[in-house]
């Protein structure tokens, strides 16, 4: 398991606040698991800061107890449940908590994180704000997994770069993978302002990124470059078709064309010949 990065904490705090606001609990707080626990580290409506750096061990106070559930776990009357170790009793106490609802964020079956919601009156947890709770969870996993599925992208272009000097600028094919990599991510992003302004930015690049490439006298398109680029990562002609958003078969006749042009006779040697003379690399 691992802590959360500066970006990962910015989208919790989000949750948070977002969390107080539709559901109507005056707190809510949570941080991102790690080996020795998940230690509280983000805050919305909290009065002091008793619950600050608190470590929750898994199977301890209601948190722990949702941790080794996997699922939302909530109470009425907090400090009377039979149901929880009253490991941090002092703690929520100190916030003046009587009723509280903890969910892990679960993504690829890993526990990235745990958020909580409490008011300081018991009460009994209505279904709505449940769900309200359960979705909030739900969508901070989802732009956990497009964040780290972005930088697992990223990383994989890095390498396919090698190494670049401190003088050198983007090329035409930097910019191309990095307008085809925006078009792809605004697919992901499930928030639709998110993702307009993704697409604008993508526009800003879309003059020079569709540009045909030229290199060692041979000219692509820029979708048959696109299909080469993405082949150059290994994918099949589905997962290609999945992420440009056209029809396998369009895929497989950009693919025979570029193969023609660059006089390649297979899937391998079209990337070779297309990285010999510098369209991709």
């Amino acid at each position: 398991m691992m802590t959360g990065n500066a970006h990962e904490i910015a989208l919790l705090e989000r949750t948070l606040t977002t969390l107080v606001a539709r559901t109507g609990f005056p707190v809510a707080f949570g941080g991102f698991a790690k080996p020795s626990g998940t230690e509280l580290t983000s805050f919305a409506g909290t009065r002091t800061g008793a619950l600050r750096g608190l470590v929750i061990k898994s199977g301890q106070g209601l948190g722990g107890l949702a941790l080794a559930r996997r699922q939302l776990t909530a109470t009425g009357a907090y400090h009377e449940s039979a149901e929880i170790i009253h490991s941090y009793d002092r703690e929520v106490g100190g916030e003046g908590i009587l009723a509280l609802l903890a969910v892990p964020v679960v993504v690829d079956d890993r526990v990235r994180a745990l958020i909580y919601a409490g008011v300081r009156n018991r009460t009994e947890m209505e279904h709505s704000t449940l769900s309200l709770a359960a979705n909030a969870a739900r969508r901070l996993a989802w732009e956990l997994s497009v964040h780290e599925e972005t930088q697992r992208r990223m990383a994989v272009h890095d390498s396919q770069r090698g190494p670049q000097t401190a003088d050198t600028g983007p090329t035409q094919y930097d910019l191309a993978e990095l307008y085809a990599e925006l078009r792809e991510i605004s697919k992901l992003v499930s928030d639709p302002e998110l993702a307009t302004r993704i697409d604008v930015a993508s526009a800003l690049l879309r003059p020079v990124a569709e540009q045909p490439a030229i290199a060692g006298g041979t000219e692509l398109s820029p979708r048959e470059l696109d299909v080469v680029t993405h082949l150059a990562l290994g994918k099949r002609n589905a997962l290609i078709a999945t992420h440009l958003g056209l029809a396998e078969s369009t895929v497989k006749s950009y693919l025979a064309s570029a193969m023609r042009k660059l006089e390649a006779t297979n899937r391998f040697e079209v990337v070779l010949m297309a990285r010999r003379q510098g369209l991709i690399r």
